[in-house]
């Protein structure tokens, strides 16, 4: 194999004893260690020639499995005294593609020539470009489990999706997470796995623990249970800077406004617990318990009187339902309430409950 010939074969330009010549040094040649180094030398130079870098590998790649396919045909029938039907066609058509598949690599998956590790970065690009995305969304009223590729476990809360690969490939497993999301990912120290939310990432290697990033909310919260998680703060060049080293027991609150991380340790699960189907309030503040009861039951719950506002709130649910929520409330902070039927909207769905607080007359 030389340039002036794979020049005149990527033209289409070679006579029939070339296109012969060319057909057989892809099958017999191109496979080795010594056939790749030629064809890279080769491809190099025809690149720079043309001053084009961006190389159809595909392309190239169907012509030769087609015209392989031809050229053998061609063969059998020869072989055959053009009688194909008393030939045994699928032993040696077996054998044809059994040596084919040595040198065309993975062309199901579309990477192209596979001829070096120069070409690593460039077959990556290509599956980073064409990968099939998958996307789970968890409803207004359920919460989602999702079983990853590289089979890291995701729970989703109420209203929140996660979007991931098919296969996860290169050096590192990337999500997108909108919502709250428990992970427990299984470990790969040479492989991280990142969580986008929002204009954050969460970077783990082998790890449990929760993110809270509703785009409503001012904030994005990650709890940490078990390994080690580092938050960063990606670039648009595509670096991503460290905001943040977390250890467990640690939560991390970062603020979407001013871009500052603050962190704490905690002692109990609050922050995960609907995880495992409760809602757990210590001590919270009236804003924050109305937010996560209103994505909970799906309803919109709104406070009438301000000195609301400044009640904090403790209480542990797990199978109540909205009124019997609203009922304990009522026996632990001076609140009243009312909760609406459901509306038909002008489309033909309903609407969704609303519930007021006012303040509980003495």
């Amino acid at each position: 194999m030389n340039k002036e010939l794979l020049t005149k074969y990527c033209n289409n330009s070679c006579s029939g004893e070339e296109l012969d010549s060319v057909l057989e040094w892809f099958v017999e040649s191109a496979r080795t260690p010594q056939g790749k180094s030629v064809l890279l030398q080769l491809w190099d130079e025809l690149a720079v020639e043309e001053g084009n870098n961006q190389i159809d590998f595909d392309h190239l790649l169907g012509r030769i499995h087609h015209e392989i396919n031809l050229s053998e045909s061609k063969k059998i029938l020869k072989k055959s005294n053009h009688n194909i039907v008393n030939f045994r066609r699928r032993e040696y058509f077996m054998k044809i593609l059994l040596r084919a598949a040595a040198v065309l690599l993975l062309p199901a998956l579309g990477f192209g020539f596979y001829m070096s590790y120069k070409y690593e970065t460039s077959r990556y690009d290509y599956i980073a470009v064409n990968q099939v995305y998958n996307e789970v969304f968890s409803s207004v009223d359920a919460i989602t489990k999702v079983t990853l590729p590289d089979g890291s476990g995701v729970w989703l809360n109420h209203n929140s999706s996660l979007k991931y690969p098919a296969f996860f490939s290169g050096n590192s497993r990337k999500v997108e997470l909108n919502g709250e999301g428990y992970f427990e990912v299984i470990p790969n120290s040479k492989v991280p796995f990142i969580v986008t939310a929002g204009k954050l990432q969460v970077v783990a290697r082998g790890t449990v623990f929760n993110i809270m990033a509703y785009p409503e909310e001012d904030n994005i919260e990650i709890s940490l249970i078990k390994g080690m998680v580092e938050l960063q703060k990606p670039s648009a060049k595509g670096i991503a800077s460290s905001l943040r080293v977390m250890k467990p027991t640690d939560i991390s609150v970062y603020q979407k406004i001013s871009e500052e991380v603050s962190t704490r340790s905690i002692n109990d699960n609050r922050y995960y617990s609907w995880r495992f189907g409760k809602l757990i309030f210590n001590a919270e503040p009236m804003d924050q318990v109305i937010r996560k009861l209103s994505r909970w039951f799906n309803v919109d719950i709104q406070i009438r009187d301000v000195e609301l506002n400044e009640l904090n709130y403790t209480a542990t649910f797990v199978n109540e339902t909205l009124p019997q929520v609203m009922e304990l409330m009522t026996l632990m902070t001076p609140v009243s309430y009312t909760i609406s039927n459901r509306e038909v909207t002008e489309n033909g769905t309903f609407a969704k409950r609303k519930v007021i607080l006012t303040k509980k007359n003495k």
